[in-house]
């Protein structure tokens, strides 16, 4: 279906990922073998605060065995730990060892006749950019749209996602033309402030949770809104 450039609408594969030996053989559910992987002092990016729209959003580069310690076993274990989020980062730059854990899907490779990857991204992998996305329960990534076809393959745990389609922009508040937030709502999903965003009430949306080895397509410009349910590790691949 993703070799028809007119397919728009987001849609899942459960269990297309499966096979991958992250999921097998080398699980990264188990995080210590993610810290052996990665390295226990590699920095990393990690964002802080409950999502990147609010006031006191921040980044802090920290040791990836650090940031596990403080933000993924505390909640793994109910205990007080910090939000952290290691969200849309080249890990496998980084941590090489990863790659041999997952293949890109050949959808990735399709042309779509759209807006492609720049090829001199410091994150492509044959016009394909490949990011990890590593939290503890609780983390969110506002409404927002990406310039790219996106394929998301959700490794561990449980991640409840919402989609509106271009023609809802209108509805979804983005932040004005020219900010670096454009491809972002005002809106708070969870929290919708319906008296300044009225029109966010009919806003049609369709939703779906994700679980370890599903894959979801999502067309471009596609407003969308990821909550983790529980540690989760994802990958995106914008083709």
């Amino acid at each position: 279906m993703i070799r028809d450039s007119s397919c728009s609408v987001p849609f899942v594969i459960k269990g297309a990922i499966s096979f991958w030996p992250a999921l097998t053989t080398r699980k990264w559910a188990d995080l210590e073998y993610l810290r052996s992987a990665v390295g226990h002092h590699r920095l990393v990016p990690v964002e802080l605060g409950a999502k990147y729209t609010d006031r006191n959003w921040s980044q802090q580069l920290m040791p990836f065995g650090e940031y596990l310690d403080q933000a993924i076993y505390p909640l793994q274990n109910s205990r007080a730990g910090g939000t952290g989020y290691l969200a849309q980062h080249n890990l496998f730059a980084q941590a090489p060892r990863l790659k041999r854990d997952f293949w890109l899907p050949d959808y990735t490779q399709v042309e779509t006749g759209r807006r492609a990857v720049p090829e001199d991204s410091a994150t492509a992998n044959g016009g394909v950019l490949v990011n990890a996305w590593l939290g503890p329960k609780g983390t969110v990534s506002p409404l927002h749209f990406d310039k790219y076809d996106n394929l998301f393959a959700q490794v561990v745990g449980y991640k409840h996602m919402r989609f509106y389609a271009p023609s809802e922009s209108r509805n979804v508040y983005p932040f004005p033309p020219g900010s670096s937030l454009c491809n972002t709502s005002q809106v708070d999903v969870n929290e919708p402030d319906l008296q300044r965003f009225a029109r966010f009430s009919q806003a049609r949306y369709l939703e779906v949770c994700m679980g370890p080895g599903d894959l979801l397509y999502m067309p471009p410009r596609w407003w969308h809104y990821v909550r983790s349910l529980s540690t989760s590790v994802s990958i995106s691949m914008w083709f």
